[in-house]
């Protein structure tokens, strides 16, 4: 599976969920792949096919803007080490399932309470100007 491929599947599942999704916006210097918000509230995802790991470290870039951050994989199976490191770390965990062609929580996110907001409203203005620019 490509990534994008799993981008697709993990923004059907939050639409239904009942949230607006744009993919690959900017974060102070890098992307992330899906943003999604219901409400006041902003969800950061971080999607990978492969190199779980990184996808840690990509969230930890998150943590001054979105109020929860997640990470999405399509694997086999969910490594335990990954659901120990999003568990302590209170990312939510996405698992797109080939056999049933589905996307299902493993874990769900905590709120993060390191949001600084100036950094929040600068990242918001921006967003807005490049989705109402497209």
């Amino acid at each position: 599976m490509f990534e994008s491929e799993l981008v697709s599947k993990v923004i059907d599942q939050l639409q239904r969920e009942g949230f607006r999704v744009l993919t690959e916006v900017s974060n102070m210097g890098q992307s992330v792949d899906v943003v999604a918000t219901r409400g006041k509230w902003v969800t950061f995802v971080e999607v990978k096919t492969r190199n779980w790991s990184r996808a840690i470290e990509q969230c930890q870039g998150h943590q001054q803007i979105a109020d929860f951050i997640c990470i999405a994989i399509a694997s086999v199976s969910v490594p335990v080490r990954l659901v120990e490191a999003a568990t302590l770390n209170g990312y939510g965990l996405l698992h797109y399932r080939r056999d049933q062609n589905d996307v299902v929580w493993i874990v769900r996110p905590r709120r993060n309470t390191e949001v600084w907001p100036p950094q929040r409203k600068y990242w918001a203005t921006a967003t807005r100007k490049v989705a109402y620019a497209n």
